[in-house]
């Protein structure tokens, strides 16, 4: 009897992931217009099916069932190859259509693997003799009359036992010939992207839960039947909800009440054509819950007008606000179940828990980091790393989530995020997913980017009077009149100590564009006012346990408080204060700096004074120069151009005005990826090079070297390290990956990433472990006011 793994025949394995993936599939509303839904249906059912008949051979059953006592590491074993040639085989007789045969080879051939170029699809097979000649070598040790019990009794109408080893050939000859590949090129483009991902990630997502499943004893049955009765979520929740939240301004309530209930109105009338929404409100107007309310509303109409129920999805651009927010919407829900909501980000702790019959279950690691990372759950809080770079990959693991993308409202808090060069790419491709994948976007924001055009129709705005909103939030100023003539650090320290002392019942908070500047300032400032205030330094450059504690204590303080942050203070920290001063940045991180002044409207205006810092030993260069993009930043200068002083009402219309200048500059990157999408390029586009001409998609560009180090701050770190040098002694990797992963969370607030640069001049960089600086070494690496202690001899600031 043939086998997939140790004790588990080859046509249960099939069968079962067969189920898995089919039912998954028939819960999907897709709209595919070159592809009927019966023939994806068909595809699909085909690479689950036959994804592994490659094991078939000898090489392989001797190798799983340990024939010779020891590990068999022989390329003959491999399997996934020769199961893409017999799939395209089976795919083009059932489906009488060669170009979906393809991609089922493509599917398959890779289920082991990352998705390559089209073009590698092609060479692997044509031209390459080592290749074909092993393919040749494992046909013909297959056992085609066990092989043909396995394909008969899972009702694949295809005989392999009358299948000669010249037709094999003669096939991957024809699936590389001119005819296979012009048939395939006629089809391909952003729709065809998205149907491979699709049916890559049914595949993959399917096999690796019937693996686990099959390891762990468990019922395949028992996963269809959670994944088919799902629960019921009520939008009735946060109104509920909102009726128990404190009061603290009754003029801002009643403003969030009114915006509540338009949002809400829209909702209710919405055309469910409408798949591309914005909610574009002025920060402080309580977008979150409008976001969760609207979601919920959707889902319930969706479920009733059109016979589907959809997942959602909140992405944000930090893991450090996506606790807060998934921790608002567990007490609006009234529950942490899994099946209800989960989070998901490199530091969330893998685990997978339920409540039945009263009682708290929780499944296994191995299966809860499946699901967890896969994103089966009703709402799902995630980033936007994890979001854009599942969809823009052709990696395995990232893109086992993608079918859990399909038919869900997907929210994107702080949208103005996505750097402008991909705004192109994000517009065609949310587009393209909208349409054949029936997703539905919800972009949030206070200064909407112009991914999609409201005036063209391409977005539907759910707040109908925000500008009305806009011009109504006028709680602060900001003043723009310094702008014009560079400060020097001395210059901004002399000036911050007269506003201090001039103002000197209110709150400060000092935000600067780089680590060097913000530790310089903070020094001066604590050595000068400690004594008549409480003064916190906040960035990156600290433990997140000690930031994560100063934010809470800044937030429980009745005293005065002088704050000094870089740019991480915008990150969705809530935090209310009564006079901002900002150095020079783009005009979105502005708006957010300014988010954070008089954010409850205490009866008089916040300020918010913006500077321009240089730096008088480099030529009088911006520090702002050093951090942000050059067209960001002279889009902002256009946008304030001839401003001294602008009121928050003012800001919706300098935004606009911001966002269109940048429409400008042209979407050479956006273009290049859309073409290498349309042509499954997928290496090209998506593998990021060390060159610094690559192209390929990353959120977030990392611009220099950076190194991972623990800091020992204190008895709980010591503790955490210990731990963790015991999991390193774990012998098994499967082992030791899950005992680190409970205990992740706890791990990395005591870890700093920081230029590889600033390390190596404190310790030696240790290359394969995670860099360790013991307590002992404290007094000379770390300062327990500003953090890691950064030694120059040279300009630096980053």
């Amino acid at each position: 009897m043939l086998l997939s793994h140790p004790d588990k025949l080859l046509k249960e394995h099939l069968k079962n992931v067969s189920l898995i993936g089919d039912s998954i599939l028939l819960q999907k509303r897709i709209n595919f217009k070159s592809f009927s839904n019966d023939k994806i249906r068909q595809l699909n059912r085909i690479n689950l099916l036959t994804h592994d008949l490659g094991k078939a051979t000898s090489y392989f059953q001797d190798y799983i069932k340990n024939v010779n006592g020891k590990q068999n590491n022989d390329e003959k074993k491999s399997h996934g190859l020769l199961s893409g040639v017999l799939s395209f085989k089976i795919a083009s007789t059932v489906l009488k259509d060669e170009a979906l045969a393809f991609f089922s080879y493509m599917v398959v051939s890779k289920h082991h693997g990352e998705l390559e170029d089209f073009s590698n699809f092609i060479s692997v097979l044509h031209g390459d003799e080592n290749n074909r000649n092993l393919l040749k070598l494992q046909f013909e040790s297959i056992d085609k009359t066990e092989l043909q019990n396995v394909i008969a009794e899972l009702g694949i109408d295809f005989s392999i036992s009358e299948y000669t080893t010249d037709e094999f050939l003669a096939d991957i000859d024809y699936l590389t010939s001119r005819k296979v590949r012009n048939k395939v090129k006629e089809l391909l483009g952003i729709e065809t992207f998205l149907l491979i991902n699709l049916l890559f990630s049914l595949l993959i997502f399917s096999d690796k839960l019937e693996a686990i499943y099959n390891s762990e004893k468990m019922s395949i049955e028992d996963f269809i039947e959670k994944s088919t009765h799902r629960p019921n979520l009520l939008s009735s929740c946060v109104d509920n909800f909102k009726k128990g939240l404190e009061i603290k301004n009754i003029q801002m309530a009643k403003r969030r009440d009114e915006i509540y209930e338009d949002v809400v109105e829209s909702v209710r009338n919405i055309n469910l054509e409408e798949k591309i929404l914005s909610i574009n409100l002025p920060t402080g107007s309580g977008k979150t819950l409008i976001a969760l309310k609207t979601a919920l509303m959707l889902k319930e109409r969706i479920i009733k007008e059109e016979g589907y129920n959809p997942g959602i999805i909140y992405v944000l651009p930090f893991t450090s606000i996506i606790e807060q927010n998934f921790d608002v919407f567990k007490d609006v829900l009234g529950s942490d179940d899994s099946k209800v909501m989960l989070k998901h980000h490199y530091l969330s702790e893998r685990s997978y828990k339920w409540e039945k019959d009263g009682k708290k279950e929780e499944y296994s690691d191995a299966i809860s980091e499946h699901l967890v990372e896969s994103w089966d759950s009703e709402i799902v809080v995630s980033t936007f790393v994890q979001l854009l770079h599942s969809i823009f990959t052709n990696r395995n693991r990232k893109l086992k989530k993608f079918h859990s993308m399909v038919n869900s409202i997907i929210i994107l808090d702080e949208v103005q995020s996505i750097p402008h060069k991909y705004w192109k790419l994000v517009n065609e491709t949310f587009k393209a997913m909208a349409l054949f994948l029936n997703c539905r976007f919800i972009l949030m924001t206070a200064t909407m980017p112009l991914i999609f055009s409201e005036s063209d129709g391409e977005i539907y705005e759910l707040a109908t009077c925000k500008k009305r909103y806009f011009s109504e939030f006028n709680r602060i100023n900001i003043d723009a009149s310094r702008l014009e003539n560079g400060m020097t650090l001395e210059e901004f320290k002399a000036f911050i100590y007269d506003e201090i002392n001039r103002y000197e019942e209110d709150d400060f908070l000092i935000v600067l564009n780089t680590i060097m500047t913000s530790i310089d300032v903070f020094s001066y400032i604590k050595d000068e006012f400690e004594d008549i205030a409480e003064v916190y330094y906040l960035s990156t450059n600290i433990i997140p346990k000690e930031r994560l504690g100063r934010i809470e204590k800044i937030k429980d303080s009745k005293n005065r408080k002088i704050i000094v942050s870089t740019q991480m203070i915008e990150a969705g920290v809530d935090i209310d204060i009564d006079r901002v001063y900002r150095d020079f940045g783009p005009m979105d991180s502005i708006n957010q700096t300014a988010g954070r002044c008089n954010r409850e409207w205490c009866g008089k205006k916040g300020i918010v004074t913006l500077v321009n810092l240089v730096n008088e030993n480099h030529h009088d260069k911006a520090y702002s120069s050093y951090i942000y993009d050059t067209i960001l930043m002279e889009e902002t200068k256009s946008a304030l151009k001839d401003k001294d002083m602008i009121e928050e009402k003012d800001i919706f219309q300098l935004a606009e005005r911001y966002y269109n200048g940048l429409k400008s500059h042209g979407n050479d990157e956006s273009d290049w990826l859309l073409n290498c999408i349309g042509e499954l390029r997928y290496r090209e586009a998506f593998e990021h090079r060390e060159d610094k001409n690559s192209k390929a998609f990353e959120l977030i560009k990392q611009e220099f070297k950076t190194v991972d180090v623990f800091i020992e701050a204190d008895d709980e770190a010591s503790e955490v390290w210990e731990k963790y040098q015991s999991i390193k002694l774990i012998a098994d990797r499967f082992e030791r990956k899950r005992q680190f992963n409970k205990l992740k969370k706890d791990f990395y607030q005591f870890v700093l990433s920081l230029p590889e640069q600033a390390v190596k001049k404190h310790v030696e960089i240790d290359e394969k472990e995670i860099t360790f600086i013991s307590r002992e070494m404290l007094c000379s690496t770390y300062d327990k006011d500003t953090g890691f202690i950064r030694k120059i001899d040279r300009d630096y600031f980053i």
